[in-house]
């Protein structure tokens, strides 16, 4: 099968690509099994901890708890991984079916609600100055 060669502008698209899907997509800082608990733990960039059992992943759950023990970090954190199994596991797609959309979509609009600039803190000094927000009518 004949390729054509990558060109600069391939590239340059790849790389934007790759850009795009790390900063819109759940990536771990760490990952690591606790054989006491039977849990897998995800640090998460961002600060951040997801924790669920081995039996709730299809992927784990007829792993050995010794095998359980070498799991391990993809170096962009965009997987977890066993190697001796030949286990890969998006973290990503992992995430998501923990998160319910409406629980995801809630955390997002406070975060957003809870930002503050210059401008909002003078918004809400004047407006307190007219009596604060209007009350609603029923």
């Amino acid at each position: 099968m004949k390729h054509d060669p990558v060109t600069d502008s391939d590239l340059d698209r790849a790389v934007q690509a790759g850009q795009r899907r790390m900063a819109n997509e759940f990536r771990a800082s760490a990952v690591r099994f606790d054989v006491e608990r039977d849990i897998v733990e995800l640090a998460m960039e961002g600060g951040w901890w997801l924790a669920f059992r081995r039996a709730d992943v299809a992927e784990f759950a007829d792993v050995d708890p010794v095998d359980m023990a070498k799991i391990e970090l993809s170096p962009a954190g965009m997987g977890i991984e066993i190697e001796a199994r030949d286990i890969h596991v998006g973290v990503h797609g992992l995430v998501s079916s923990f998160i319910s959309p409406h629980l995801m979509a809630s955390s997002l609009g406070r975060l957003g609600g809870g930002a503050t600039s210059d401008a909002k803190r003078r918004s809400a000094r004047e407006n307190g100055k007219k009596g604060g927000r209007p009350r609603k009518v029923a």
